[in-house]
């Protein structure tokens, strides 16, 4: 069953992490490197994923899960920055595994379902970009589709989703408290340590402009993004902050 909610406050979900929320501590962000994509855990007071990388990575994801001390079943919401395979591709797994309901923007929601990633050319894109293969893998049903900017307080976590399009249209970013920014794909990098940029496969170039701004003005201390990064706000800002 699909809960279409701005705020998600329909859903109603158990908060599943243990113990309480530390008012001197910040979230925690552990970045998951899963070959040219990159997950991302945020331990608070719940346990949130965001992005699950291509299938077969659940894996991966539920040991570096193990690692942090974090049980399936702590996993509070599986959040899905985008439709494309190399985002949500092993997000059912999880799923079937942890008992976490899957988020993912209206917007994007169509392309998770059909489990079409689009056209794409391989000449435009480096080989440590490239997460999956052409065409169409396996769909599923998002249990929440979100239409607007979200809290996720029900969840555990200190936080918001906060649509950002651009490189897809239903593409969204997370704002933690304490400054960090996860942003899946609206900023990668063309090669491993390099400055910001759009990523090649950026549907909307002047949406993702304006999705970058609109995240600047958060003031973000740390922003992380499936490929390339991490880099601190003022980084970015450098780069995009006077573009327009």
């Amino acid at each position: 069953m699909t809960t279409a909610d701005p705020g998600m406050q329909a859903v109603r979900a158990p908060v599943r992490g243990r113990g309480r929320i530390n008012a001197c501590s910040l979230p925690a962000v552990i970045p998951v490197p899963l070959g040219p994509t990159t997950a991302f855990i945020v331990r608070d007071r719940g346990v949130l994923l965001i992005d699950t990388g291509n299938p077969g990575d659940e894996a991966a994801i539920l040991a570096a899960m193990r690692r942090a001390g974090i049980r399936p079943d702590d996993l509070s919401l599986i959040l899905v920055t985008h439709g494309h395979p190399d985002h949500y591709g092993s997000a059912d797994a999880l799923r079937d595994r942890t008992g976490a309901p899957i988020a993912v923007h209206a917007a994007d929601a169509g392309a998770v379902r059909c489990g079409v990633a689009g056209r794409f050319s391989l000449a435009r894109i480096a080989p440590h970009q490239i997460g999956f293969m052409a065409g169409k893998t396996g769909s599923i049903e998002p249990d929440i589709v979100i239409e607007g900017a979200a809290d996720l307080a029900v969840f555990g976590i200190r936080g918001r989703v906060i649509p950002t399009p651009g490189h897809t249209p239903g593409s969204v970013s997370v704002f933690i408290a304490g400054g960090a920014a996860i942003v899946g794909d609206l900023l990668s990098a063309l090669l491993p340590g390099g400055r910001p940029r759009l990523p090649f496969r950026t549907g909307d170039p002047a949406a993702a402009r304006r999705s970058i701004r609109a995240l600047l003005a958060l003031g973000p201390e740390r922003i992380y993004a499936a490929h390339g990064g991490p880099w601190a706000g003022a980084e970015v800002s450098r780069w995009f902050g006077n573009e327009w």
